[in-house]
Formats: C-alpha cells, sequence, structure tokens
C-alpha cells in the first residue's frame, strides 16, 4: 500500500468524493503504518469530517 504524504498547506478538499472515500478504506485496512502515514490517514478522516459538518456531505464510513 502506498501512501501519499500530504502537508498541513495541502488541499484535501479538491479530492473527489470517491478518491477520498478509496483512501480512507485503504488506511482502516491498513497494518503497521508508518508514523507518517498515521497522521495522513488522519487527515483524510479529519476532511471526511469536515465534508459532514460544513456541508452535510456523508462521504466515508
Amino acid at each position: 500500500m502506498t501512501f501519499g504524504l500530504l502537508g498541513c498547506e495541502s488541499d484535501l478538499s479538491a479530492l473527489e468524493d470517491d478518491e477520498l472515500r478509496k483512501r480512507i478504506n485503504e488506511c482502516d485496512y491498513a497494518v503497521s503504518l508508518t508514523p507518517a502515514e498515521h497522521q495522513v490517514c488522519r487527515n483524510y478522516h479529519r476532511e471526511c469530517k469536515r465534508r459532514l459538518d460544513e456541508e452535510e456531505r456523508f462521504v466515508c464510513q
């Protein structure tokens, strides 16, 4: 599994819903994440929550 590192300045809001859902799924089933990969996954989950809270769109499980 490959994770792209996304810094704090990256704009996850530009990520399509389907792609975000796919990446969240990969994170949820990943084993032995590095600290950097774990942070990337947390950023994906944070974006899912933001979409739900601000846009009322349920994108992720």
